[in-house]
């Protein structure tokens, strides 16, 4: 049985590889630990990082965060305001709860138009029955002992229509109240004082 010879942590003598085929596939390996590495860094402490690796005879390999551009201009000393294509990290956050917060606006004030909406509505058919009742109201402003039979009649007409629409305006008043509750949110209940 043979006995393998564990020589532990060793470092590695940096000289330039020999081999075409082996110095590339290194290359290929250690390229991309490197960036990874890279990203690793920059992710962890908020680092801008910027890194050009060439080969021989090959296309450069390039990992900058943000943007390359950014990077180089900023280390040769042309540094410009960041672009609007790329905001910070803070106006991201900014962008979120302007959202968030306009649609609940949104939702209140869709909330309060529908109210105002039906208390319109509401007042527009108040003052018609306004105008009737005052136009019919002439005829019996004396006493109800005082009313002959088609008079009392009348009256008898006019309460039971009067009664009626009282129950209809309550049962739309009703529904709408029951139809705005269901379409609040939490939030939306809140009055501002």
């Amino acid at each position: 049985m043979s006995t393998r010879l564990i020589k532990g942590r060793r470092s590695v003598r940096l000289a330039k590889i020999e081999n075409q085929n082996n110095r590339q596939m290194t290359f290929s390996k250690c390229r991309n630990c490197v960036f990874k590495k890279a990203n690793e860094l920059s992710v962890m402490t908020g680092a801008e990082v910027g890194i050009i690796v060439c080969q021989q005879g090959s296309n450069p390999y390039s990992f900058c965060h943000p943007d390359v551009n950014e990077a180089i201009n900023k280390y040769v000393g042309e540094e410009r305001p960041p672009s609007p294509s790329s905001p910070a990290i803070n106006d991201k956050y900014v962008q979120k709860f302007r959202k968030a917060n306009s649609r609940e606006l949104n939702t209140r004030l869709n909330c309060l138009q529908d109210q105002l909406d039906f208390e319109l509505n509401l007042k527009s058919k108040f003052m018609e029955m306004n105008k009737n009742a005052e136009s019919q109201q002439e005829w019996f402003k004396g006493p109800i002992e005082k009313m002959n039979y088609t008079e009392a009649s009348m009256l008898k007409e006019g309460l039971e229509d009067l009664l009626l629409k009282e129950v209809c305006l309550t049962e739309v008043f009703h529904q709408f109240l029951i139809s705005l509750v269901g379409s609040m949110t939490p939030s939306s209940l809140l009055v501002d004082s």
